[in-house]
C-alpha cells in the first residue's frame, strides 16, 4: 500500500513534557518517517508511512499522550510523502504563533528519576539536579520561547560528553530532556553560613545536621528560596514564628509520602490525585487529630485553625533531606518526619530567587542557607488549594498551576492587546490578545516597593513572551489605591473595573460563560461604583456590565483598615446595630475597656467619620469576636479561619439554636436602588443565645448557615423574577468550605446552578483575569455600537 503523509500542528501545553521524543519514540515502533520540532504555541509533527500505522499513531496521540501534555487542539491536514527516512527531532520554530504562549509548568521529579537519586550505582546518586524529558524545572529557568536549552538558564550548563549522548539517544528517557545535567557539568549546591561565607562538606548533609539541631534552614527550590525547619518540634517552630514576624498564619507541612498525608488530613480521592500529581501543591485540608498526634506535628504549625497545608517533594532537594544516605524512600523511614517548608520572603512580597537579595533578606533568618547555581528567571511560590466535597477550591497560582490560558467565551477576541493588573493583594498579573488571556503566577501585594517591581517585571515579561505590546492596563476601581496609580504610571490608557465584577467576570471567564447570571461576590473589601465599600453583593452580571441587586446590610466601618485588624471593633458595631436599646450581658473580650468601646462606637454614630461597608468578610469578623474566638488578628482571615474552625468542630444538633430566616424578598419591580439583605436578625440571635450560655463552636455552625440561607433566598429571589439560572460564587469569602457547601445545596434545591471556581482564585488571585475579560468585553461593545 503506498504511504500517506500527514502534517499536524499540536496545541497546547505541549513543549516541556517530553512530547517530541514521546513523538520520535512511538514513530519508531511503528514503522514511521517524520519529524518534529518546538514551534510557537505548541509542537509541529510530520508523519509518513504505511496508512495503518499513521493512524494507530493518530489514535496514540489522541488516547495516550505523554503525562503532563495538555493538548487543547491537534490541526491535521494530508501532504504529499516525501520519502522521508527515519524520525528527527529538528530545530525548534522561532516567532509568534498567533495564540497567546502556552509556558512549561515545572514539574516533579518523575519515578524513574526517584530511583536513580538513590541508586548508588547510578552516576547521578544522591545529585540534586537530575531530571529526564518528564520532569524538572521549565518556567521557572525559561528565558524565552520555544522551550530550548538554549533558551533557558540551563544554557550556563553545557552538557558534558556522557550527558549529550544521553541526549541524542533516542531509546534512552533523557533524548531530547533540555534539563539534562550530572555532577559532571550541572549546577551545583552550596551550603553558605548566615555571614556568606561557604561551607565545607556535603551541602545536603550540613543542611540536615542544622535541622536536626533544631536550626532553620533556607532552601533555594525551582522558583525560589524557602525556608525549614522540624516540624515535630514545638520551640523550633517558635523560633521560625517569632524570626520571621509571623505570630499566628498557618505553616505548610512537607511529609515524606502520600501514606503519611493520610495519616495526617483527611483526603478525598480527588485530593490524593492532586496532592501525588504533577502540580504538588500545598493542600490545605481537615486534620485527623490522631494522625497528627501520631506524627507529632508541633502545635505551633497552626494554631487555632482545623485545616493542615500539607504537600508532598517536589524536587530533588526536599528528597535528599527528607531521606538520609544509605536511605530511600520506600525502603526506610525518613530522618525527618515533617517538615515545616514556607517562603522565605516576608508575607506578601515577591518570592526571593537572587543570591545577593536572599543572602542579605535571610540574614538573621536562617541558620544555613542551602543556594545553587542555576538561576531563576521566572521566580515562584507553591501554589496552594484548598479540599472541599465537591472539589478543591483554589487559593494561590503559582508553580506546577500557572502561568495558564484561558479561552475567551462566546467568541469575543480582544481588539488590540491589554493587561490587567489584579488588585492591592495577591496581584498575579493577566494579558489579553487574540481571543485568550494569559494568567501570570502569584506576585504578591502591592503595597511593597518590591512587590510592586515585580509586578511591572512579570507584566513587561508576559508582553515579551507572547510579542505584542499591550496598549490599555486594566485595575482596580479604587481611585486613590496602589493598582490604580501603578496602571496610570505604566499605560497612557488606564481601564478601571470594580473589584466584585472583576471577581464575577473571572469566575465567568473559567466557565466559559460571558453572563448574563447572578452573582454573589462576598469578600473583606472593594471600591464600589457608589464610593462606598462593598463586599457583600449580589449582582447582576454579564462580562461587560453589571447591576448591583442586592447587598448586605450596611455598617460604619470604625477606624478603617484598624478594623480589619481589631474584629473586635466590627463585633461593637453590630451589637449596636442589632441592640439599640442595649445589648444584652455577654462573656464577650470586647467589653474589657468600656473607654475604648464607647469611643469606637462614638466614632462609628458620626457618619462622617467612618466609610459605609457591606463586608461579607468583616461581618465574619464581627461574629468571630463575639464568640470570643478572635479580638485582634495577625494576618488576612484569621478570625474568619477561626470562626470555621470552631463550627467544623462543633457537635451536630446546633441548627435549632438559630432559625435561619427566608430568603429577601425581590423588591417590587420599579423599586429604586439596591435591597438590603437582612443579617442583624442574625446577629441578634446569635447574641442572644451566646447570653444564656450556648457553646461557641454551635452558634459558630449556626451563623454559617443562617448566612447561607439569607444569601441564597436572596439570589433565589432575583432569578424567579429576572428568569435566571446561574449563580456565580466568588470573592475571598467563598474560599470557606462551609459557606459554599451551604450556599450551593441551597441553590440546587432550589433548581439554580451554581458556578464556583476550579482553575482561578475565588480571591484576588484571580482578580486580574476577570479585570481583563471585563476590558475586552468592553471594548468589544463599543467597537460594535461605534460600528453601527
Amino acid at each position: 500500500m503506498e504511504p500517506v503523509r500527514r502534517e499536524l500542528r499540536v496545541r497546547g501545553a505541549v513543549q516541556g513534557v517530553g512530547f517530541r521524543p514521546w513523538a520520535a519514540r512511538r514513530a519508531r515502533q511503528l514503522g514511521l518517517a517524520g519529524a518534529a520540532r518546538n514551534a510557537p504555541g505548541g509542537v509541529e509533527l510530520a508523519i509518513e508511512g504505511p496508512p495503518a500505522a499513521v493512524e494507530r499513531f493518530l489514535a496514540a496521540l489522541r488516547a495516550a499522550p505523554p503525562a503532563g501534555a495538555r493538548i487543547e487542539a491537534v490541526d491535521l491536514r494530508a501532504a504529499s510523502p516525501r520519502g522521508a527516512r527515519g524520525f528527527a527531532i529538528e530545530t525548534s520554530e522561532e516567532g509568534r504563533g498567533g495564540a497567546l504562549p502556552r509556558l512549561p509548568l515545572d514539574t516533579p521529579l518523575c519515578d524513574a528519576c526517584l530511583a536513580e537519586l538513590f541508586d548508588p550505582a547510578s552516576r547521578r546518586h544522591r545529585y540534586a539536579f537530575l531530571h529526564c524529558a518528564a520532569c524538572g524545572p521549565r518556567a521557572a529557568v525559561l528565558a524565552a520561547l520555544p522551550w530550548d536549552r538554549e533558551r533557558s538558564a540551563l544554557a550556563a550548563f553545557p552538557p558534558c560528553a556522557a550527558c549529550r549522548a544521553e541526549y541524542d539517544d533516542p531509546e534512552d528517557r533523557r533524548h531530547h530532556a533540555e534539563a539534562i545535567a550530572c555532577p559532571a557539568c550541572g549546577p551545583r549546591l552550596r551550603a553558605l553560613a548566615p555571614d556568606g561565607a561557604e561551607c565545607e562538606g556535603d551541602p545536603v548533609e550540613r543542611a540536615a545536621e542544622t535541622l536536626g539541631a533544631g536550626g532553620i534552614v533556607a532552601l533555594k527550590g525551582y522558583g525560589g528560596f524557602q525556608l525549614a525547619c522540624d516540624a515535630t518540634r514545638e520551640p523550633v517552630v517558635r523560633a521560625l514564628r517569632a524570626r520571621k514576624g509571623r505570630p499566628a498564619k498557618p505553616f505548610a507541612v512537607l511529609l515524606a509520602d502520600l501514606e503519611a498525608a493520610r495519616r495526617a488530613v483527611r483526603l478525598a480521592p480527588e485530593d490524593e490525585a492532586l496532592l501525588a500529581g504533577p502540580m504538588r501543591a500545598v493542600l490545605l485540608a481537615p486534620r485527623r487529630r490522631a494522625g497528627c498526634a501520631e506524627l507529632d506535628l508541633a502545635p505551633g504549625i497552626a494554631p487555632g485553625v482545623a485545616d493542615l497545608g500539607v504537600l508532598l517533594p517536589c524536587t530533588p532537594l526536599h528528597f535528599l533531606l527528607l531521606f538520609g544516605p544509605g536511605q530511600a524512600p520506600g525502603r526506610a523511614a525518613p530522618r525527618f518526619p515533617a517538615l515545616v517548608l514556607t517562603s522565605g520572603n516576608a508575607s506578601g512580597e515577591p518570592t526571593l530567587h537572587g543570591r545577593a537579595e536572599a543572602c542579605a533578606a535571610l540574614r538573621g533568618l536562617a541558620d544555613l542557607v542551602l543556594d545553587h547555581d542555576r538561576e531563576v528567571l521566572r521566580p515562584n511560590d507553591d501554589p496552594v488549594l484548598r479540599s472541599a466535597p465537591t472539589g478543591p477550591i483554589p487559593i494561590r497560582l503559582s508553580r506546577g498551576s500557572a502561568p495558564l490560558v484561558l479561552p475567551l467565551p462566546g467568541g469575543l477576541r480582544a481588539r488590540a492587546p491589554l493587561a490587567a493588573l489584579g488588585g492591592e493583594l495577591k496581584c498575579a498579573p493577566a494579558l489579553a490578545a487574540g481571543s485568550e488571556i494569559l494568567v501570570a503566577e502569584h506576585v504578591g501585594d502591592l503595597g511593597s516597593a518590591a512587590a510592586a517591581d515585580a509586578a511591572r517585571e512579570r507584566l513587561a515579561d508576559l508582553a515579551r513572551l507572547a510579542g505584542v505590546v499591550p496598549g490599555a492596563l486594566a485595575h482596580d476601581l479604587h481611585p486613590d489605591g496602589v493598582a490604580a496609580a501603578l496602571a496610570r504610571e505604566l499605560s497612557a490608557h488606564p481601564v478601571a473595573v470594580q473589584h466584585h465584577h472583576a471577581h464575577a467576570a473571572a469566575c465567568l471567564l473559567e466557565h466559559g460563560r460571558s453572563g448574563p447570571a447572578l452573582a454573589l461576590a462576598l469578600d473583606g473589601l472593594g471600591y464600589g461604583s457608589d464610593g462606598t465599600l462593598w463586599g457583600g453583593e449580589l449582582l447582576r452580571v454579564e462580562l461587560a456590565g453589571f447591576e448591583r441587586l442586592a447587598h448586605l446590610e450596611p455598617v460604619p466601618l470604625p477606624g478603617g483598615d484598624a478594623a480589619a485588624r481589631e474584629p473586635w471593633r466590627m463585633a461593637a458595631v453590630w451589637l449596636a446595630r442589632a441592640f439599640p436599646d442595649g445589648a444584652p450581658s455577654l462573656p464577650w473580650h470586647g467589653r474589657r475597656d468600656p473607654a475604648r468601646l464607647s469611643a469606637v462606637l462614638a466614632l462609628a454614630a458620626r457618619g462622617s467619620a467612618c466609610p459605609i461597608t457591606s463586608s461579607c468578610g468583616r461581618l465574619f469578623d464581627a461574629i468571630a469576636s463575639l464568640l470570643d474566638l478572635a479580638d485582634e488578628v495577625s494576618h488576612e482571615a484569621e478570625a474568619a479561619l477561626a470562626l470555621e474552625s470552631a463550627a467544623e468542630a462543633a457537635e451536630e444538633g446546633w441548627g435549632a439554636l438559630v432559625l435561619p430566616e427566608p430568603g429577601l424578598a425581590a423588591p417590587p419591580l420599579g423599586a429604586r436602588g439596591p435591597a438590603p439583605i437582612p443579617v442583624v436578625s442574625l446577629v441578634r440571635e446569635i447574641a442572644l443565645a451566646r447570653a444564656r450560655g450556648a457553646d461557641a463552636g454551635r452558634l459558630a455552625a449556626a451563623f454559617h448557615e443562617g448566612l447561607a440561607a439569607r444569601l441564597a433566598g436572596a439570589a433565589t429571589a432575583f432569578a424567579r423574577r429576572l428568569e435566571l439560572s446561574s449563580v456565580v460564587l466568588t470573592g475571598g469569602c467563598f474560599q470557606n468550605r462551609l459557606l459554599l457547601e451551604a450556599v450551593r445545596a441551597r441553590l440546587a434545591a432550589s433548581g439554580l446552578e451554581a458556578l464556583v471556581h476550579r482553575r482561578l482564585p475565588p480571591g484576588d488571585g484571580g482578580l486580574a483575569a476577570g479585570q481583563a475579560a471585563v476590558a475586552v468585553a468592553r471594548a468589544s461593545l463599543a467597537g460594535r455600537c461605534e460600528g453601527r
